[in-house]
């Protein structure tokens, strides 16, 4: 498994202090380390190496949440 599968394994087992909110394409965790103020993941459901991998209908609406979970970050921790 890679390191982002290990940390998704986590936050299915409830182990993640870090987790936020499961949508239906990703997880939306905090950094581990908030070296800039809400540091934010958002860790896809989907294991692909590139964005484009994905599947056309499931990229579309993974960057559309990723960009919803961007707008939340920015209005929590602005």
């Amino acid at each position: 498994m890679c390191g982002v599968c290990d940390r998704i394994q986590e936050t299915l087992e409830g182990k993640n202090r870090y987790f936020v909110k499961k949508l239906k394409t990703g997880y939306v965790v905090l950094g581990d380390y908030q070296r800039f103020k809400g540091y934010t993941l958002f860790l896809c459901k989907a294991h692909a190496t590139e964005i484009h991998f994905l599947e056309k209908d499931f990229r579309e609406k993974f960057l559309n949440e990723m960009s919803l979970v961007a707008e939340a970050t920015y209005n929590a921790f602005k």
